[in-house]
């Protein structure tokens, strides 16, 4: 029987759906911190926007 493989073939940037075959090996603990580390001063600059807007808001009531 005949088992069809659903190949897809992408030119430059992969589209959303693109298939990736195999697992990828967990990040390494120096990296993984990073990564938190990072995502860490996203949220804290988001917070300082939402601050602001908040403040702004209420100043114009």
């Amino acid at each position: 029987m005949w088992h069809r493989r659903s190949w897809r073939f992408y030119f430059g940037i992969p589209s959303f759906g693109f298939y990736f075959h195999g697992r990828k090996p967990p990040p390494a603990k120096e990296e993984y911190l990073d990564m938190l580390q990072e995502y860490k001063k996203e949220l804290e600059e988001e917070l300082k926007e939402v601050e602001k807007e908040i403040d702004e808001v209420r100043g114009s009531s």
